[in-house]
């Protein structure tokens, strides 16, 4: 009895062991990826055209990343279809750390509920790594409307319902969902007059086609210093410091927040350490003060933030934007 006993005690002590060795040799290839990340080139994916904010944020992430790593980092621009194709391609890739995309309010709050027919559910087909900045909307007026503030604004349009209108970069887009937001707040109803393109959408704005535009800062900066379009508010919380005497649309309607945000993702099933190395060289890039000096001139806030923090905010800005197109009854064209 004692000899079987013994032998049952020797067999049991030598299948742990087996187990225990299993589980490490199953751990020690994800321990290993994590402490030798990055061993080969990694690459950016941006869903716009290069030259604009999110291309030109991705560039200087990367630079800052070669450097630190030693490595390659690429920026591959895979415009189209309002940032599904570059989102649909990175949700496809491996899942290492190797793919890495520049994801915004557009791409993973907005598209969600204006495209139920995605292949992928944006909450879930991505890890969120850190968000890189954001930037508000400006709210403008042509001179001819004789409309300099908020107030006379919601004034006027109350007083002549829809006869004011308003342009946008196209039905379902960030201006559209942020007019759309106001109009709510105010109890007013615009004219939506959407556009393909913000180049089009800028000329009818200035020349008085249209008589509002919601678009960024830096698009419309120029026009407002020139007199050809007044400027009424920013979308922001806090005043933008190279429009200081620009009110913002929350200074009229507490809680109206509009901010146009990037930050960085990864394929979901990206290992947890790996998305953490991400996260923190990427946020020491986002320290630069030169970096955070020169992206201020465009009304540009440069943040950072760890991956749970950018996760809640994703999170909260899908069900905060998935109500407004609800409400609205928007559907992307």
């Amino acid at each position: 009895m004692t000899t079987r006993r013994t032998l049952i005690r020797t067999f049991a002590r030598l299948g742990l062991a087996v187990l225990a060795s299993g589980a490490l040799a199953g751990a020690a290839p994800v321990m290993a990826a994590a402490a030798g990340f990055p061993d080969r080139p990694v690459t950016i994916v941006v869903p716009f055209p290069p030259a604009g904010p999110p291309d030109l944020l991705a560039r200087a992430i990367g630079e800052h990343l070669s450097k630190a790593w030693g490595q390659p980092v690429l920026v591959e621009n895979k415009p189209g279809a309002n940032g599904v194709v570059a989102t649909q391609f990175v949700a496809n890739a491996q899942a290492d750390g190797y793919t890495i995309l520049v994801g915004s309010v557009a791409t993973h709050a907005m598209n969600r509920a204006l495209r139920p027919d995605l292949p992928f559910d944006t909450l879930t087909a991505f890890e969120p790594v850190t968000q890189l900045g954001f930037t508000p909307m400006l709210i403008t007026a042509h001179p001819s409307t004789g409309i300099t503030t908020i107030a006379q604004l919601v004034e006027k349009a109350k007083a002549e319902p829809e006869s004011i209108t308003y342009a946008s970069v196209g039905q379902g887009s960030a201006a559209h969902l942020a007019a759309e937001l106001f109009q709510a707040a105010a109890g007013i109803r615009l004219v939506h007059v959407p556009y393909d393109g913000i180049a089009q959408a800028s000329l009818d704005l200035i020349s008085g086609q249209v008589d509002l535009g919601f678009s960024n800062v830096v698009n419309m900066l120029p026009y407002v210093k020139d007199g050809k379009s007044n400027a009424l508010a920013v979308t922001d919380t806090t005043r933008a410091a190279i429009l200081p005497d620009v009110p913002t649309l929350a200074e009229a309607y507490p809680g109206i927040d509009v901010r146009l945000w990037w930050g960085i993702f990864t394929p979901a099933g990206t290992p947890s350490d790996v998305v953490d190395k991400l996260s923190a060289e990427i946020n020491v890039a986002l320290k630069d003060k030169v970096l955070i000096d020169k992206w201020a001139e465009s009304a540009t806030t440069i943040v950072g933030s760890t991956p749970a923090d950018f996760k809640a905010l994703v999170n909260a800005d899908a069900e905060k934007w998935g109500k407004v197109i609800k409400d609205a009854n928007i559907v992307a064209q």
